[in-house]
């Protein structure tokens, strides 16, 4: 009985400590309603830690000096993890949200079931070509921009209260 009872606890925390760490498709939905310490929080809940407040290693140069979250801690390339990089400056505000596969997270089922999300819920997806990152799938909701590509390999998804078409996307 006691180890039928420890086998399902542990079960549970395994269970519960897997799915923490899964970005949900409300963080993406509401994150540009949310202040520095708000986002912060709401990452801290899925296991997702604050790496590095002046992060200086951006894909983008839009995104110099964002803040850094990640599900992995061990730094290490090629494990894998969610990373978001969120830019507050006045009224601007910029989330990335990278789902990068390796051999230690595959992130591959959180970005398709954010993605399906996306589509059902905004229902007026379109799309643009972009010289950077090829195709750009994006929609549009209560003046909030959601953006859906590839940096490589990597699927990412880019929410801002401001078109970034020019800006981030180099479109003309």
């Amino acid at each position: 009985m006691r180890t039928r009872i420890l086998t399902s606890f542990i079960f549970f925390l395994l269970t519960t400590t897997s799915f923490a760490q899964i970005l949900p498709f409300g963080f993406v939905k509401n994150c540009m309603s949310f202040s520095r310490t708000t986002v912060t929080d709401e990452l801290n809940k899925k296991q997702i830690k604050l790496i590095d407040r002046n992060y200086q290693k951006a894909n983008n140069p839009l995104l110099q000096g964002s803040t850094y979250y990640s599900n992995e801690a061990d730094r290490t390339p090629g494990l894998g993890e969610v990373a978001v990089l969120s830019k507050i400056d006045g009224s601007k505000q910029i989330t990335e949200i990278s789902f990068i596969n390796g051999t230690k997270n595959n992130s591959t089922a959180n970005f398709d079931d954010v993605y399906k999300q996306m589509v059902n819920f905004f229902k007026d997806e379109r799309t643009f070509k972009s010289p950077k990152y090829n195709d750009v799938n994006y929609f549009t909701r209560d003046k909030v921009y959601y953006y859906v590509f590839k940096v490589k390999d990597v699927p990412t998804i880019l929410v801002s209260n401001y078109k970034l078409e020019e800006d981030y996307f180099g479109k003309k």
